[in-house]
């Protein structure tokens, strides 16, 4: 139950963000814009509950706003709980482990059990921020 009610959530928020100004690009299974729709339908019964995207931002304090005003939303790295979380891939950019060959301005979620309207609302008012 608890995967298929996130991958129902993700699924609204994809479409959400696919049709909002300040995502350049949405990086979900089942996002209709995604190229490999077909194969990832035939692959799988839904796209799970990971998205990425990448914000129109102009820099890194940018991303931070978006993060920082989330409210529904937890900053940390996981994957299969109960409550939706947000990671900014501009945090590693410190990191000299090893280079990051994707965009400082994506973002990834994992999206939680909350109701989808609620999420989207958060991410909504978070990029006016933006």
């Amino acid at each position: 139950l608890r995967v298929n009610r996130s991958a129902e959530t993700a699924k609204k928020i994809s479409d959400f963000a696919e049709n909002h100004p300040k995502i350049k690009q949405v990086y979900y299974p089942f996002s209709s814009k995604n190229p490999q729709l077909a194969l990832a339908k035939k692959q799988m019964k839904q796209g799970g509950g990971l998205i990425s995207f990448v914000i129109d931002a102009k820099d890194e304090a940018g991303v931070e706003r978006f993060c920082d005003n989330l409210k529904r939303f937890l900053m940390a790295t996981s994957w299969g709980g109960y409550e939706s979380l947000v990671f900014p891939l501009c945090a590693l950019a410190a990191s000299k482990s090893f280079e990051n060959p994707l965009p400082w301005n994506m973002v990834r979620l994992y999206i939680g059990l909350e109701d989808s309207d609620i999420l989207i609302e958060d991410l909504k008012l978070s990029l006016d921020k933006v």
